[in-house]
């Protein structure tokens, strides 16, 4: 009863005093802290290094141990070579002229060169922008002159396509080809077969980008997201934390055995590659998913873990030929870039009948270099992303208040640590709508939480499309549509599809007189888009576009009809 009586003749005394705004914003968010999550994980060490001296360190431990293995070729590299060849395509970077903060556009699928691309870069400071190879020819050159790229690799395969169309990026850019030779052309194996040897470029790792993938945010066109270095250590540190994760460090014979599936253009892919190295293990790539090739990997391997997203679940759950003699060393399958449902989930662990197999879901985006949530090895719940990693806080606000809400309640989903981005290339205007001034990045995703600080995706405030974990922006498919000299409105969203998760739907409004058939809208967006970002969901041809008073497309409007 005491405490009760001070507490309240301290109230009275507060809020009889003249009221200023810093004061009245900070007893708020004092009595809204209880809703803040922090982890409930010890606090990671957060080493303040480069990249390389972050793997390098702990990869020379491995030596002549095997890194990486094309799964199509069955080459070979070891951690030696993977040091070794990264600092020459480095020092090959330094000799051609590229310095420092120079951003290098990458067009590759997956293949073990993309660590030495990636690793030989950061050790110089290059920067690199990743591009989905299955983009066209217009839609990587619309990234590579949005990132000002001062040079490019990419595969032999697109240099017809993109040779003539890069000498209006940059008057002097680089170009380098990598499987094979075309005039006029640097080769990758040229640069790596040389004794070039640099020393590491001085790097400021909170504030040096180390990568620029590119991502549409909460909405939107794409947007260069700048990482630095720290950004993906700290995150790296805050996932092999040991109650976080079950991958066992290189040791003695044994090794990790993953199947790598998931592209490295994507971070959630990208991750996964640099936690391998980090990790010792012998990570067996595959360029691309094609189910034979992917079942007889997975045969041939007898992976211990796999990095999966839902759609691939999905596949497994669902797949006749699945051999389960591949699975019984597996302990890990990973998933993450989209909600996974519990039927999917349990469908493949009943499927799979090895009950040493953990189910481990995260939630993440690019812009926080991914990973904010991972499930627990024990008490975990299929269906949740997780509670937050080391030093990370999540509160899930009112959409309408901005107050954090508590268990149970559904708001938008935002988080604070050491793995936000630096913000977004040169766009200072969306930077400050996705980060606010307390240094919140809000995920555009609805959320909730339980008791057991469990959180659940719930819905999406994003516009953003998941098209088996890529994003697609319905704005770019809009103004892509708006180009057609016979279409007059549109609106994309996106309608679920149980291969991919998601599929883009069109509503089309044609222009008076036109004579435009479903069919000739699906195909004109065809021939300009890369496959994820075809109408499969379908087109509609509709009178008119619902909108907003200010003009804003209703979206849930249109959803609410399918």
């Amino acid at each position: 009863m005491k405490h009760s009586i001070i507490f309240n003749r301290l109230h009275t005394y507060i809020w009889s005093k003249p009221k200023h705004t810093s004061f009245l914003r900070s007893i708020s968010r004092l009595a809204l802290d209880k809703n803040v999550t922090r982890s409930e994980l010890p606090d990671c060490e957060l080493p303040r290094v480069s990249l390389t001296q972050y793997l390098f360190e702990q990869t020379d431990k491995f030596g002549s141990k095997v890194a990486l293995e094309c799964a199509t070729t069955g080459k070979t590299y070891t951690y030696r070579q993977v040091r070794q060849l990264s600092v020459r395509f480095g020092a090959s970077l330094t000799k051609m002229g590229l310095r420092k903060g120079d951003i290098l556009g990458l067009v590759l699928p997956n293949c073990p060169e993309w660590s030495f691309i990636l690793l030989g870069a950061a050790y110089v400071g290059v920067i690199v922008t990743p591009v989905n190879p299955t983009y066209t020819a217009g839609e990587i050159i619309r990234q590579f002159n949005a990132a000002e790229v001062r040079a490019v690799l990419c595969d032999i395969s697109y240099v017809s396509m993109l040779k003539p169309k890069l000498n209006n990026i940059h008057s002097s850019n680089v170009f380098i080809t990598i499987f094979g030779h075309s005039e006029g052309c640097i080769t990758f194996e040229d640069l790596i077969s040389t004794d070039l040897y640099t020393d590491e470029a001085t790097i400021d790792p909170e504030n040096d980008t180390l990568i620029l993938p590119y991502s549409s945010g909460t909405t939107g066109l794409p947007k260069g997201v700048i990482l630095s270095h720290s950004n993906i250590v700290y995150n790296l540190c805050q996932i092999h934390a040991p109650a976080t994760t079950q991958v066992r460090t290189a040791i003695g014979e044994y090794q990790e055995r993953p199947v790598c599936i998931l592209p490295y253009f994507h971070i959630y892919g990208l991750q996964t590659l640099l936690s391998g190295l980090w990790h010792g293990s012998h990570q067996t790539i595959l360029s691309k998913f094609e189910p034979g090739s992917f079942l007889s990997t997975l045969n041939s391997v007898k992976p211990t873990m796999l990095q999966l997203v839902p759609p691939l679940i999905s596949y497994l759950g669902n797949e006749k030929k699945i051999n389960l003699k591949a699975f019984e060393r597996m302990h890990t399958i990973m998933s993450g870039a989209a909600p996974l449902g519990p039927a999917t989930a349990n469908k493949l662990l009943e499927k799979l009948r090895n009950p040493g197999i953990t189910l481990q879901e995260g939630y993440g985006l690019t812009e926080t270099s991914p990973v904010t949530h991972l499930s627990p090895l024990q008490n975990a719940e299929i269906g949740s992303c997780g509670k937050p990693v080391s030093r990370t806080e999540v509160k899930v606000v009112d959409l309408e208040t901005g107050n954090a809400l508590g268990p149970n309640e559904e708001g938008e989903l935002c988080v604070k640590g050491p793995q936000i981005m630096k913000g977004y290339f040169k766009n200072p205007a969306a930077t400050a709508n996705m980060i606010d001034d307390d240094g919140w990045l809000h995920t555009g995703d609805v959320a909730k939480y339980d008791a057991e600080k469990r959180f659940y995706i719930v819905d999406r405030l994003k516009e953003l499309i998941k098209v088996k974990g890529l994003q697609v922006a319905p704005s770019e498919l809009e103004d892509l549509l708006r180009s057609h000299p016979q279409i007059d409105d549109v609106a994309v969203i996106g309608v679920p599809d149980e291969r991919t998760g998601e599929a883009p739907k069109a509503y089309v409004v044609v222009k008076p007189g036109a004579e435009l058939s479903e069919k000739n809208i699906a195909d004109f967006v065809a021939q300009k888009v890369a496959p994820h970002k075809q109408l499969r969901g379908g087109v509609v041809i509709a009178s008119s576009i619902p909108k907003s008073a200010s003009g804003k497309i209703l979206r849930r409007e249109l959803r609410s009809n399918i």
